[in-house]
């Protein structure tokens, strides 16, 4: 014996439930769809309006701010600058290292241009040419293509010029907030600027020691 059908009215209402169940994941594909559209970037989030010495200041400012922390620490601290889509500048939470070293890494999000990277060199350290930017540090900048701020134990403060890639000294000695253990040795001080195969020769050969 077939089954019998439902009430025409329980058809109807469960016609109507199905339309509506239906209207409604339209409606969250469609809010879906038009957030995925929103957050997909246009050139214009990509042309960049400030300027290096705006950035250069503002690596400055967030160096700054971590200098004591790496020192207690003995840990090296690194970001990512940003420029928002307002053309205001912004940067990552600093992200931890180890004595000598920082993985950088940045959230790539809409409305967001990473422009430059910055780290400290930890505390002082005579097992470390830490008073200029390393060869890694270079590479790296160079090869993601963004400019690189350092600051030292002695507190210097360097610009790595990606597309160089070179490294500058923006100021020396003291310029940014200082270890208390540092130990100055003019036998084996910094020059102003380094190119990649300067700065090599410097960290492959012997350094003078205090």
């Amino acid at each position: 014996m077939p089954p019998t059908p439902p009430p025409s009215h329980l058809r109807d209402d469960l016609f109507g439930n199905s339309k509506l169940i239906f209207g409604l994941i339209a409606i969250v594909w469609v809010v879906i769809i038009a957030r995925a559209w929103m957050n997909v970037k246009s050139a214009d989030d990509f042309v960049i309006t400030v300027t290096q010495p705006q950035v250069q200041e503002f690596a400055r400012t967030q160096l700054e701010a971590l200098q004591q922390q790496s020192f207690a620490r003995d840990i090296e601290l690194c970001g990512i600058i940003f420029e928002n889509s307002d053309g205001t500048l912004g940067a990552t939470p600093p992200r931890e290292g180890d004595e000598a070293s920082c993985g950088i890494s940045y959230w790539d999000e809409p409305g967001m241009r990473p422009i430059a990277s910055f780290h400290t060199h930890g505390s002082f350290s005579r097992e470390y040419d830490s008073e200029v930017p390393s060869m890694q540090d270079m590479q790296s900048d160079f090869e993601s293509g963004l400019d690189g701020y350092v600051a030292t134990p002695g507190g210097r403060f360097w610009r790595v010029d990606a597309s160089g890639p070179t490294a500058e000294m923006i100021c020396g000695e003291d310029c940014l907030s200082q270890d208390g253990d540092y130990v100055p040795c003019p036998a084996s001080a910094p020059a102003r600027s380094y190119s990649f195969a300067q700065l090599s020769a410097r960290q492959t050969g012997t350094i003078a020691t205090c």
